[in-house]
């Protein structure tokens, strides 16, 4: 028998493999239901007409992000935005998207990935070829990041201690006249609050350190037995929930502190014996200066969460304070445009102490001319922002520029959710007039049904392609594309996840109330967690307790009582 020839079947096979993929692959390509969406677009055959530069500034929240985290995954979710454009819209077509990463001009040697650019330059360039506008036209989208995440002091038992303490404390603390004192009254205002319920918010953070204390005990005790009994590898919740909160503590702090409880400040070099949030608003203002100088035909600020505190400051922040947040090549770049110099002739200017403290290379009449630099940043978005809760427990920490500086031009978009425990509606920063603070609205959103997770996902994509999404993303891309912030009138209804509301409508009632539901509920597994650990908590410090005792009284001298 020749055996061999049982292969030649399967030698037939393999050789008509390649036509088989060939065939099925030009078959896949046919038409036929749902295919023909899937093709890619094909863009005009005549020229986009010249682009323009946009410049776009990303500031993160709260939380344990690295250098370039925050704006990755925000940028991610822009250009799904982007891409979900490309299958047609009722607002116009988007025909090519490409991304360009600008490279660090070092590298550490054996370095397991290339670094990014994170000087003055934009760290990513977005080229966007659209009719958006109604014509064929390309688009640059230049993106820079303020990171702040290693201003947060490092983690210790230390600074988890002082943390509960202060936290718990909070609802406590009594009303100080000296949070709304400036010192500076002249040139800033603190915001206002109408009609406050005083009792009602001391209630609610007394709820919220309730809560936090079930928290820490229910999760504590759970994560300990885990770890000590099973020895399984449990993640440190409430080293997470430290570190993560610990960065709205970190803002009021007056000095930046390591590791110990007894501990030397440790505030960074260029920030010596001054708040950290100064170095906070440092990266911010630097940042500003680099968009404004970069020839952008307008740029805009993208901050989320406690990032819209440290993008609101940065607006904010006085003429004379400038020079004390920039290097001299900035400053002496800024000058070199025209947006910055001599103050005008007898023009009353703070005396010291200054905070940050002016530099020596800055003369002392020098000021930043703030309307000049302001002069093309068109938009504010903020998104999940604490502002209102600052306003009302910290007031002197977001204070209100009293200085013109032209800013009636910036439109300012707030998104909120009420299932976001951070978010608000922002009413609090209307009392100067829009030339110092620009007028703030309010949309409502329907970011996610959880309480945590509706904090993280208000870029997130809504809609797969081709179907077209009109979620967060989609409509900060079309008004900073466009310029026009008209993409943001709320349609009435709805309440799947990307939907919009107002403030007096149905679905933010529907939704606080879930909100309500979920942190009652919440509380609820936590108590009963808490019960079923308290009997075996006591049982094994009793034991302890006596082994303890036991051993003590083996040890004296005296020997054990009979």
């Amino acid at each position: 028998m020749q055996w061999w020839l049982g292969f030649i079947p399967l030698l037939a096979g393999l050789a008509a493999a390649p036509l088989v993929v060939v065939l099925a692959g030009a078959a896949e390509r046919g038409s036929g239901p749902g295919v023909a969406a899937a093709k890619e677009p094909i863009p005009p055959a005549s020229e986009p007409e010249p682009f323009e530069r946009i410049g776009i500034i990303l500031v993160h929240g709260i939380g344990e992000q690295r250098r370039f985290q925050h704006l990755d995954g925000q940028m991610r979710d822009l250009l799904r935005a982007l891409r979900g454009m490309r299958h047609g819209a009722p607002f116009g077509t988007v025909w090519q998207v490409s991304v360009d990463i600008a490279p660090s001009g070092g590298a550490a040697f054996a370095a397991d990935q290339d670094s990014w650019n994170s000087g003055p330059e934009p760290t990513i360039t977005v080229t966007v070829d659209h009719d958006l506008n109604g014509t064929y036209q390309r688009t640059q989208l230049l993106v820079h990041e303020v990171w702040w995440a290693d201003v947060n002091e490092p983690y210790s038992i230390a600074k988890q201690v002082r943390f509960w303490l202060w936290g718990l404390a909070m609802w406590a603390v009594p009303e100080r006249p000296q949070a709304a004192r400036l010192g500076s009254t002249d040139r800033v205002a603190p915001p206002v609050i109408a009609h406050q319920p005083w009792l009602w918010d001391r209630l609610r953070l007394w709820m919220v350190g309730v809560f936090f204390v079930l928290l820490g005990y229910s999760i504590g005790t759970i994560t300990f037995l885990a770890t000590r009994l099973f020895n399984l590898q449990a993640p440190n919740i409430l080293k997470t929930i430290t570190n993560f909160i610990s960065g709205v503590k970190l803002y009021n702090q007056q000095h930046r502190y390591g590791a110990g409880f007894i501990s030397k400040h440790e505030e960074f070099l260029d920030s010596i014996d001054e708040p950290p949030r100064v170095s906070i608003r440092r990266r911010m203002i630097r940042a500003i200066a680099d968009a404004a100088t970069n020839h952008y035909h307008r740029w805009y600020v993208l901050a989320h969460s406690q990032g819209t505190i440290v993008a609101f400051n940065g607006l904010m922040e006085t003429a004379y304070a400038w020079p004390g947040y920039l290097n001299e090549e900035r400053w002496q770049t800024l000058k070199a445009r025209g947006m910055a110099g001599p103050a005008a002739q007898g023009a009353a200017l703070p005396g010291p102490p200054n905070m940050p403290r002016r530099p020596g290379w800055a003369r002392a009449n020098e000021i930043a001319y703030r309307s000049r630099i302001f002069a093309r940043c068109r938009g504010f978005l903020t998104y999940g922002s604490p502002l209102q809760k600052f306003a009302g427990l910290w007031p002197a920490l977001v204070p209100i520029s009293r200085e013109n500086a032209g800013l009636q031009r910036i439109d300012w978009i707030n998104v909120y959710d009420p299932i976001d425990p951070v978010s608000g509606i922002l009413s609090a920063f209307d009392s100067q007039p829009a030339s110092c603070c620009p007028r703030v609205r309010n949309y409502g959103y329907a970011a996610y049904w959880v309480l945590l997770l509706a904090h993280l996902n208000y870029l997130t994509r809504r809609a797969k392609p081709p179907a077209p999404a009109d979620d967060l993303a989609t409509r900060t891309i079309r008004w900073m594309i466009t310029d026009t912030p008209a993409s943001f009138t709320s349609p009435a209804g709805g309440s799947a996840l990307g939907s919009w509301y107002g403030d007096d409508s149905r679905q933010r009632l529907v939704r606080s109330a879930i909100a309500w539901v979920t942190w009652l509920a919440a509380a609820t597994i936590l108590i009963a967690v808490a019960a079923i650990l308290l009997p075996i908590v006591k049982t094994a410090m009793v034991a302890a307790a006596g082994a303890i005792w036991t051993a003590a009284e083996k040890a004296s001298p005296w020997g054990p009582r009979p």
